[in-house]
């Protein structure tokens, strides 16, 4: 599947500044998919993955989600065979991905034409973010809450052994 994470389902106790660029994410994502005239999905924003402890420390956040462990709908089949053409949605009834989490998830056990287009969408979101004048403003038009501990993660550092409480050898 082609999954978008939908910041309009982040978790409540996200800190109010993260969300407008996590909205502007999630739309530029979809835009992309619609240009490209390609299925997507919106995928729950809960922060149960990598991107959670980002969200919950403020930090705008978005990606994509090819499935994992779910289940895929009738009506998802069908409309992916609908976008791709016949034969192409999957089966219904069945594991997004059989392998997720398990000896079998490797490199070899990919679907090439969803990973190339996942890393183009990725990319445009990339790219886009990149060419921002001002990037910050962007993704935090209210400006960004920086707490304490935010403050002090700035600090400069004199070596990687300094900033991870490690002793010089």
């Amino acid at each position: 599947m082609f999954g978008i994470y939908d910041a309009r389902t982040a978790n409540n106790n996200t800190p109010a500044h993260a969300l407008p660029g996590s909205h502007k994410i999630t739309n530029l994502y979809r835009e992309w998919f619609i240009r490209q005239n390609l299925p997507w999905n919106n995928t729950d924003f809960s922060g149960r993955s990598d991107y959670g402890p980002f969200l919950a420390k403020g930090i705008v956040a978005g990606g994509l989600f090819s499935g994992a462990d779910d289940m895929k709908s009738l009506d998802e089949r069908n409309y992916y065979d609908k976008m791709l053409g016949q034969g192409l949605g999957g089966i219904a009834g069945a594991i997004h991905d059989p392998c997720y989490h398990r000896a079998c998830d490797s490199i070899q056990n990919i679907n090439v034409f969803a990973f190339e287009k996942m890393v183009q969408a990725a990319a445009y979101v990339l790219e886009y973010l990149a060419r921002q004048d001002d990037l910050q403003k962007w993704l935090y038009p209210e400006g960004r809450s920086l707490g304490v501990k935010n403050q002090q993660s700035q600090r400069k550092y004199n070596s990687i052994n300094e900033y991870f409480g490690l002793p010089y050898s």
